[in-house]
């Protein structure tokens, strides 16, 4: 095991676009838009692409915050600290909003990314507590402020090879559960709403 802060096994770690409501944000898609990975999008540890806004404007600037295959995306800001590994499922270029944070791990180091997420869950409450970087809200919740810089200097301790495999079998199974019982809610919630 070792440790090593995060920006040295990442290539890139990026604040989302900023976006704002009058920013040709629709529910349609427009060809040579972009779809937005919100805070909302982001639930059980996954992101559902069922809600989310697009982004339609061609703008050649929003390229820089294009995702990749098993980008890591954090809330950096908002109330809750949340945790997903983006995997592209279709052709749609994807941006994740400002209120996100992407971690793209350096490929060649050959570190998890199943791991990484894991990690940075279990270690939360260690990352939103340190160097200011939360405030309390009016109705006292916490109210998440990560800095790029604190994100950058994230101790990770690294594991086997061995760990880190192992720690992908259990996320997939976890994931395929978890959307097996999303699916059995739907199918449940279609019977009850059908027969009202």
């Amino acid at each position: 095991m070792k440790i090593q802060k995060l920006k040295d096994i990442c290539t890139d770690i990026f604040s989302g676009a900023a976006l704002f409501t009058n920013d040709n944000l629709s529910r349609d898609y427009k060809d040579g838009g972009y779809r937005v990975i919100r805070l909302a999008d982001i639930q059980n540890n996954d992101i559902s692409f069922e809600d989310c806004l697009f982004y339609n404007k061609q703008d050649y600037k929003k390229n820089r915050y294009l995702l990749q295959n098993n980008d890591i995306l954090i809330s950096s800001r908002g109330t809750i600290f949340k945790i997903a590994v983006f995997q592209k499922e279709d052709t749609y270029k994807t941006i994740p909003s400002g209120f996100l944070t992407c971690i793209r791990l350096n490929p060649d180091l050959n570190i998890s990314v199943n791991y990484i997420a894991a990690y940075l869950r279990h270690k939360e409450n260690n990352i939103i507590q340190g160097r200011n970087s939360i405030k309390r809200t009016s109705d006292k919740k916490p109210k998440i402020q990560l800095k790029l810089s604190d994100i950058y200097n994230i101790e990770i301790t690294i594991v086997s090879a061995k760990i880190q495999k192992d720690i992908d079998k259990l996320s997939l199974e976890a994931s395929g559960y978890l959307k097996k019982s999303i699916q059995k809610t739907k199918e449940i919630e279609k019977i009850v709403l059908a027969g009202v």
